[in-house]
């Protein structure tokens, strides 16, 4: 296989609506830092605190749009189209397109949830879908972020998957547990369904969403696809608003699950 070459022109100044669009991430990290700093005095160290949840969420969603827009991700997501005429009329296509959007539903609105607990927490299903939304799109944007880093040293597609999939999940490993799992995700998982998730929907979901990638080139869709998988994930464990009230203990054990 040759190399893909999606995202080896990395940033351009084209003077373009995205190229200033990060003026407007900045300012929005700036403030979402000034009010964790006030906020964090007010809640318990240790404990799920949702508005605290909610901001350190936002700075790091803000700090992935950033990192997507210096590695030339950002725009090429943006400014690529979705689908190309072609694409449209192909039904090879449409069938590999379909095939993900099928692993999407199995993997997080049928599997995932099945292992994960929500502790009685009630459903508020628009900030919770705003919320994993937003999640999955940085997910993708970070994915294809280190992808076109690893473009750079004109491995084959394949390569590059295996690498990526790879890297995350040592990143995941340490950061989801270490960090997302205890301050921002609120304690959800189950000792004896952690691995399966992963195998039952995590990895079915990255294949699947990567081989379109490496053949098709579809950027926007990918980051879509992402969306949907965390927007899937943050109602199944029930996300809460920003609003709610602060939780229980969180730690490390919490976090891989009872």
């Amino acid at each position: 296989m040759k190399p893909t070459n999606y995202f080896t022109q990395g940033y351009t100044f084209t003077g373009t609506w995205d190229d200033y669009f990060i003026f407007g991430i900045f300012i929005i990290c700036a403030l979402l830092g000034a009010l964790l700093f006030r906020e964090r005095s007010r809640h318990a160290p240790m404990v799920h605190s949702p508005p605290m949840a909610w901001l350190r969420a936002g700075i790091y969603f803000c700090f992935v749009i950033v990192f997507s827009w210096v590695t030339g991700v950002f725009k090429v997501v943006v400014q690529s189209p979705l689908v190309t005429s072609e694409q449209a009329a192909d039904p090879v296509w449409n069938a590999a397109f379909a095939a993900c959007c099928v692993i999407v539903i199995w993997a997080y609105v049928y599997w995932w949830p099945r292992g994960t607990l929500t502790h009685g927490r009630k459903l508020y299903l628009l900030p919770t879908a705003i919320y994993g939304l937003t999640w999955g799109a940085c997910v993708g944007l970070l994915m294809l972020s280190i992808y076109s880093i690893l473009e750079v040293f004109q491995l084959p597609g394949i390569v590059n998957a295996i690498l990526l999939i790879a890297i995350f999940a040592v990143y995941n490993m340490n950061y989801q547990l270490g960090w997302w799992d205890i301050h921002v995700s609120p304690p959800h998982n189950i000792r004896a369904t952690n691995n399966g998730k992963v195998m039952l929907s995590h990895n079915p979901f990255l294949l699947s969403s990567l081989a379109f990638l490496i053949v098709y080139g579809n950027a926007g869709i990918f980051v879509l696809l992402g969306a949907a998988a965390m927007c899937a994930s943050a109602i199944g464990l029930r996300v809460p608003p920003f609003w709610a009230q602060d939780g229980g203990p969180v730690s490390m054990d919490t976090a891989i699950g009872e």
